[in-house]
């Protein structure tokens, strides 16, 4: 009798740690193994497109990768947190300080167009009642009657003052904290892309500042490209060497397109053509820094 029951016991301890096993693998995503290496990425909520793109470029090199938000930063902590190897990818535009970082061997770059070349086309978010005012600005010399407000260590803030615009940085934008600053008038225009305002920056503004809105007169316009940038630290090599091969795949078998089209799109052709555009040097790069095998990604609005 004892050693039935024993026997029982043993069973029963056997079918339940089968049970467990069975809910553990069922319940876990293929992506959330205890196997599957993690990595740390810089994120925001306008970005969803971007961490599907890079999602897709690993699952197509065949590298199993999950992510994780790394704590929101302003670009120049996020920089020091990347070369410390605590954040292993970026998603932000090329900056003089990062480019010098790729060239001294700091830090590693992909640069695939993650905002197909549409970063660069500006609109400038104002209050309403005021988005008049830049009806009859035909040229830079008119914009220099303005003051900008940029984001903190945002490398356009260096763009405009290089062109003699007057330019203030933000501390806090991301839910357009930056309209109290219009409205005690230290600032008079946000510029962001025009893809990215329409898409998902201005709902998001005006549903904390509903008195935003976009400038329908104005774009500005200059090379500002969203790149992959990833660790020069050893623990972030594979991560690298997937990313490299798993966006050549996409890039060019038409994945790219599908998925960026899915999350964003081309604003309308009224967007572009009603208004004014003043281009702007960069000083720090060209339209050449996307190589040739990406630039066909690139989309080109059409401009009256």
């Amino acid at each position: 009798m004892r050693n039935g029951t024993a026997f029982f016991i043993r069973m029963k301890s056997h079918r339940r740690r089968r049970l467990l096993a069975l809910m553990a693998a069922t319940s876990l995503p293929a992506f959330a193994r205890a196997d599957t290496p993690r990595f740390v990425l810089q994120n925001e909520p306008s970005l969803k497109h971007c961490v599907e793109l890079l999602l897709a470029a690993t699952k197509a090199a065949g590298f199993p990768a999950a992510f994780d938000d790394a704590p929101k930063a302003s670009e120049a902590r996020n920089l020091h947190e990347t070369m410390a190897g605590r954040i292993h990818v970026n998603l932000l535009p090329a900056s003089p300080a990062r480019l010098e970082m790729v060239r001294q061997g700091k830090l590693r770059m992909i640069p695939i167009p993650l905002e197909r070349g549409l970063l660069g086309w500006r609109a400038c978010f104002t209050l309403q009642g005021l988005h008049d005012r830049l009806a009859q600005v035909r040229n830079l010399a008119g914009l220099r009657a303005f003051t900008i407000g940029q984001g903190t260590s945002w490398w356009d803030v260096e763009i405009y003052r290089k062109a003699g615009i007057s330019t203030r940085e933000v501390q806090a934008w991301r839910d357009g904290e930056f309209a109290e600053q219009m409205h005690a008038g230290v600032i008079d225009l946000f510029p962001m892309g025009l893809e990215e305002s329409l898409n998902y920056f201005l709902p998001h503004f005006r549903a904390h500042y509903p008195e935003l809105t976009l400038d329908p007169h104005l774009l500005l316009r200059y090379p500002w490209y969203r790149f992959v940038w990833v660790s020069a630290h050893p623990g972030a090599d594979a991560l690298y060497q997937a990313l490299q091969h798993g966006f050549d795949l996409i890039g060019h078998d038409g994945r790219f397109e599908s998925i960026w089209n899915q999350y964003r799109r081309l604003p309308p052709a009224s967007s572009w053509q009603s208004r004014t555009v003043i281009s702007l040097h960069n000083p720090y790069y060209a339209e050449d820094s996307v190589p040739e095998r990406y630039r066909h990604l690139l989309l080109h609005p059409h401009i009256a």
